[in-house]
């Protein structure tokens, strides 16, 4: 009969990946809570005339918006690599306008071991600004993009990070605002911020 020791480290593995499962259960759990509870709150206040983005006779018959079902695998960790000198571009919009934005960085990311960047950028009224809460802007493009989702994209707002980590929830993208009434002038995502994969996670095609 083997002494007990030569048992402990599987004993140990079987406790601590029973333990590391468990976490990241709730991590899961608690996040999906938390995005379903954001999508109930928009869809009451898409229900309320001061508040919605709707057209009128899109409200007549509105039931909720749609969207891919919730995967905690499009939350991820991604580097924002900020550039020292901000760049001024001019994104252009759904109704022949343009904005003006910088380009305050990239970010780099992972999805199935496979590497990714997005461009982020910052109205240009906001730079120089104390304003970090929302203020970064990551309009995108992806396969779903003219089929399961929007033609011209969806967004993602992202605070500015203390340091150089941010978290990217893709279950979070959303459509302009000119996917409900073409009145909005939304801009449309640049060439360079085009995913060449499928993100199907997120808000649907109305």
């Amino acid at each position: 009969m083997k002494p007990v020791f030569f048992y402990l480290p599987a004993l140990l593995f079987v406790l601590i990946t029973g333990l590391s499962c468990c976490t990241n259960n709730n991590e899961t759990l608690n996040h999906k809570q938390q995005i379903e509870t954001f999508r109930k709150q928009k869809n009451k206040d898409y229900m309320i005339p001061e508040k919605t983005m709707l057209t009128a006779d899109l409200m007549k018959d509105f039931e909720g918006l749609k969207y891919f079902p919730i995967d905690y695998k499009y939350n991820v960790k991604a580097e924002l690599a900020k550039f020292e000198y901000l760049p001024k571009i001019e994104i252009r919009t759904s109704t022949g306008k343009v904005s003006d934005y910088v380009i305050y960085g990239k970010l780099s990311f992972t999805i199935d071991e496979k590497s990714y960047e997005l461009s982020v950028y910052q109205s240009a009224g906001l730079v120089g600004t104390a304003i970090k809460e929302n203020a970064l802007f990551v309009p995108f493009t992806d396969k779903t993009s003219g089929k399961e989702t929007y033609g011209g994209g969806r967004y993602l707002v992202l605070d500015i990070p203390e340091n150089n980590q941010v978290t990217i929830d893709f279950n979070m993208a959303y459509n302009p605002f000119c996917v409900y009434n073409p009145k909005h002038s939304c801009p449309i995502p640049p060439a360079e911020n085009n995913l060449p994969i499928k993100i199907s996670v997120g808000e649907m095609m109305y």
